[in-house]
């Protein structure tokens, strides 16, 4: 929208405050205002534009379950509702595999993960959730990342954690501290699982918790990958293209901000 004024009009905390009134006034109406150019690379080969999909489909607007479960969590997560629905419809279908347990790998303030205890627990799910975070923030940037430098997101703690899990009646869960696999893998190596969470921001980090619960996967079991195609989550969106390259799995882009990874059985050998 451009409204005939340069921004040279204006400066400083005078623009970015006339922004976020004009942007009020129009979202209290309804309305949004959205970029329609591409957006400044910031590495070349991973390109970006704001996305607008023209479906309108909202199943979660009458899921009364969900929308009390997103009402308690909102609060304790960065995860978006359109994301937290895709995550509590994914979970419906890894409780059709015959096995396995779950494991979140960034847990923040443990929104997404009570909200995936208790959906485990409305399916009366035979399965233990594995809560895991550093509560030290954002670990191993590197060079693939764009934005993080590491020990972002360090305002959170263990107890509020277990606190949410308990307010949603989740039974089955343990919460692990410290870097994913590197700390705390031990203690779960020995389990294998339906479904993996990955919200952890940095390619290495990423890559690190990928390739040991990979091995560990059920055949038809899920990893489900936050902030791809996020702008500021360039080592996320690398790391899940990476993956599209390999035989043994089906990736696919979900516009909404998910990566998500299939795991296919083992192919037959020819007779």
């Amino acid at each position: 929208m451009n409204c005939g004024l340069s921004e040279n009009h204006c400066i400083g905390p005078v623009t970015h405050g006339f922004k976020r009134m004009v942007k009020g006034i129009i979202k209290a109406s309804g309305y949004s205002i959205r970029r329609l150019k591409e957006l400044p690379p910031r590495a070349p080969d991973i390109r970006h534009a704001d996305v607008l999909p023209f479906a309108t489909y909202s199943p979660w607007l009458g899921d009364d379950e969900f929308n009390q479960t997103y009402e308690i969590i909102r609060n304790n997560t960065l995860v978006d509702c359109y994301r937290c629905y895709e995550l509590w419809q994914l979970l419906a279908q890894v409780a059709k595999l015959a096995s396995g347990d779950l494991l979140e790998v960034g847990v923040w303030r443990g929104g997404t993960g009570a909200l995936i205890g208790g959906r485990c627990r409305s399916l009366a799910l035979e399965a233990t959730i594995y809560l895991c975070d550093t509560f030290r923030g954002v670990v191993k940037a590197g060079s693939q990342d764009s934005t993080y430098v590491g020990g972002e997101h360090a305002d959170t703690e263990r107890r509020a954690v277990i606190e949410l899990c308990n307010r949603l009646q989740v039974k089955r869960f343990r919460v692990l501290e410290g870097i994913f696999p590197d700390d705390t893998g031990h203690e779960v190596e020995d389990k294998q699982f339906r479904f993996c969470h990955i919200d952890v921001d940095t390619y290495q980090s990423a890559k690190d918790v990928a390739e040991w619960v990979w091995p560990r996967l059920v055949p038809g079991g899920m990893i489900v990958y936050d902030d791809y195609g996020f702008y500021t989550c360039t080592g996320i969106t690398r790391f899940v293209n990476e993956e599209r390259s390999k035989p043994d799995r089906i990736v696919i882009h979900n516009l909404n901000g998910h990566g998500i990874v299939i795991r296919l059985p083992q192919c037959q050998q020819p007779v």
